[in-house]
């Protein structure tokens, strides 16, 4: 199945450089994270969806929608090291989601940027797992996957004895 983002949009998003600034908001969670990390693609804060993102540069495609499971690729600057580290300690994959909106959604004359009514996502990829992380003193990359449902085999479980022992009385 196809996502469905309009041409218009997917020609934007596919340009090298364009007249509309598109903001990333990256977040990754994990359940050995205090917090989920939260950062817009910009240099400056913002405020959306009652939380805080900071601003830290990072660069990722589009995800694919071919026949194998959506997949990309993400790079995040190592410039504190914070990202780094707290990747680096996790032992199994963090869950990532990536929503664009326009920066002309954001009252752009304060810091944080705070929204203008309620802004519109042009896009959002969501339950994506971060796996493949790589971190040294410039970035941190790693690739974004999801579910490839088509691996899955069928049935996923079987009904035994052992784990259903009522049918076999």
């Amino acid at each position: 199945m196809r996502r469905l983002i309009p041409s218009s949009l997917r020609r934007v998003l596919d340009l090298q450089e364009s007249g509309v600034a598109l903001i990333g908001f990256l977040a990754i969670s994990h359940a050995s994270l205090a917090t989920p990390i939260r950062v817009a693609s910009d240099g400056v804060d913002y405020l959306w969806q009652d939380e805080r993102w900071i601003g830290f540069p990072f660069k990722f495609a589009l995800l694919s929608d071919g026949e194998a499971g959506p997949r990309t690729q993400i790079e995040v600057q190592n410039v504190d090291r914070k990202i780094g580290d707290a990747l680096r300690a996790i032992t199994s994959p963090a869950r990532v989601q990536i929503d664009i909106l326009a920066a002309s959604e954001f009252d752009e004359s304060v810091t944080p940027r705070e929204p203008l009514g309620t802004p519109l996502v042009a896009y959002s990829a969501k339950h994506l797992f971060l796996v493949n992380v790589s971190v040294d003193a410039l970035a941190v990359t790693g690739d974004l996957v999801s579910w490839d449902y088509t691996q899955d085999t069928w049935p996923g479980r079987r009904a035994t004895q052992d784990r259903c022992p009522a049918l076999y009385r």
